[in-house]
């Protein structure tokens, strides 16, 4: 609202495209960065755990940010994280969220659209089971190719819509997950267009498809 460009920097270790090994290694050095005119950039909260997607509150007093399966909240007025976070839990490790005034059915409602990466439970998910042993973490992150790391995590081609006040209003998701790692949605037309951050295409559903 103020002219300030705020972004997240999801780990001071690794690049953003490795963002497994960050949340494998499970240390906090994700930051939100702000930069303005006059200041340039400049870090207005730190010990983030892999801070991703990040958007504005429909009333214009927060910013809501991905962090792993949790969306946090950060004040514009105080300048700082909030103690509670705005969803303690997600059905699946959180990407990108935006807010929008339209459902994707069409309907006219304030809500997020959150996409969805991975699932954090079972049948089986590398990040859940080894998320309280630090030296295999530790090994895996040193040892382990990347694509092979991704490949243990069990893909969800899904995205979630919460309304203004953090109540999950329906999530869209195809159990084949012919499309996964969604970081993106965006409706056009008569489709809903789905991204990627890890696929080389462009997922498409038609409106009606959406049950």
């Amino acid at each position: 609202p103020d002219g300030s460009l705020y972004v997240t920097e999801t780990s001071t270790q690794f690049y953003r495209r490795r963002i497994f090994y960050a949340a494998l290694e499970g240390r906090k050095t994700g930051r939100l960065l702000r930069y303005t005119k006059g200041q340039g950039m400049e870090v207005v909260a730190d010990s983030l755990f892999v801070p991703n997607g990040i958007t504005l509150s429909h009333d214009d007093q927060e910013l809501l940010l991905i962090s792993g399966v949790q969306v946090l909240r950060f004040s514009l007025a105080q300048q700082k994280m909030l103690p509670d976070p705005w969803i303690d839990v997600l059905p699946g490790t959180g990407d990108n969220i935006k807010r929008s005034n339209v459902l994707p059915t069409g309907e006219s409602r304030p809500c997020y659209i959150l996409g969805l990466g991975s699932k954090y439970s079972q049948p089986f998910s590398l990040l859940q089971k080894v998320s309280d042993k630090p030296l295999l973490k530790a090994i895996i992150v040193a040892l382990v190719p990347y694509r092979i790391i991704v490949n243990l995590i069990p893909k969800f081609s899904a995205f979630a819509i919460y309304d203004e006040r953090g109540n999950l209003v329906e999530v869209y998701g195809d159990e084949n997950a012919t499309a996964p790692w969604i970081s993106e949605v965006e409706v056009v037309g008569n489709h809903l267009y789905l991204g990627s951050w890890w696929n080389n295409f462009l997922g498409r559903v038609p409106l009606g498809a959406l049950s």
